[in-house]
């Protein structure tokens, strides 16, 4: 009876670790990638209702773990309408890590391709020990320079008008922190500058995030100071997963309006983005002709 009992124990605890394991292998490739992301939608395929392939590329903003999730608000508000969105966000990522995994966003043969890249490419020009950290986690070959950034972005959108027949949209950067005059701010206008420019002269769609973010802040904000503390994402991812509070609250928490943590947003500023997006769908003839087969 002892032996049965031990041998029972034994392989409960087995089979515990066993779902613990998987348990942090699906949070794990969850933190990594999105739900619906390029390489899940190839191996599923385009799906015979759709006739609008919407893939959304970008960083932690639009991969929408830490930040509340824009591409679900679009899948929610059209994807009975025969669109389907594809989230291609990365956390962390600059304009270079993009143009890296390009060819995956091809590969989904995309009717319309949105780009919110650039919000780590500033964040890397915070100081010496951020810029080095950046360098090190994304394997980045040089040191990240608006001049850079404005070269991927502007490869970014090369490699998709060769290869793909998407309609191309980009949109301005949101602000980081909500002080607006802020020297991390005046970056981020800069930024800005290079992502207008970049548009014209691709003649792509430019959506003005950052003009419309500005507009909702309320009126006489005073914002705390952004400091590029990696404890305050943390503190809002904590409050997120595991005290369960809403983007709003946590945002108030930290004294701000849009931003739940300096950088990222909540659910007010991610409609924010859904809502220029819309308005986008809505004046493209859907899949330019391209019908599901």
């Amino acid at each position: 009876m002892r032996s049965f009992t031990t041998g029972l124990t034994v392989a409960t605890i087995a089979g515990l670790a066993l779902v613990t394991r998987r348990t942090t292998r699906l949070l794990r490739e969850r933190v990594l990638v999105p739900a619906h992301n390029p390489r899940a939608f190839l191996q599923q395929g385009r799906q015979p209702a759709t006739h609008t392939v919407v893939v959304c590329a970008g960083d932690s903003l639009t991969h929408g773990l830490i930040s509340a999730n824009y591409v679900e608000l679009l899948q929610q508000q059209f994807g009975g309408d025969g669109y389907e969105f594809v989230n291609a966000g990365i956390n962390s990522q600059l304009a270079y890590n993009l143009l890296q995994r390009i060819d995956e966003i091809i590969a989904c043969q995309p009717d319309v391709v949105t780009i919110l890249i650039g919000t780590n490419d500033v964040n890397a020009t915070l100081n010496h020990a951020t810029t080095e950290r950046y360098r090190r986690q994304q394997q980045l070959p040089e040191t990240p320079t608006l001049a850079w950034y404005q070269h991927n972005l502007a490869a970014i959108i090369d490699r998709l008008r060769a290869r793909t027949t998407a309609q191309i949209a980009v949109l301005s950067l949101p602000m980081l922190g909500e002080n607006l005059t802020s020297e991390m701010n005046g970056r981020v206008r800069a930024y800005n500058a290079v992502v207008q420019t970049v548009a014209a002269q691709k003649q792509i769609t430019y959506l003005p995030l950052h003009e419309a973010l500005t507009a909702a802040l309320p009126p006489n904000h005073t914002a705390p100071p952004y400091e590029g503390k990696l404890g305050v994402p943390l503190r809002a991812a904590l409050k997120r997963y595991v005290l369960r509070k809403k983007w709003h609250e946590i945002s108030a928490d930290h004294g701000l309006a849009l931003l739940t943590d300096h950088i990222h947003l909540n659910k007010q500023g991610a409609q924010i983005i859904a809502s220029l997006i819309a308005g986008l769908l809505e004046t493209t003839p859907s899949s330019h002709g391209r019908k599901a087969s």
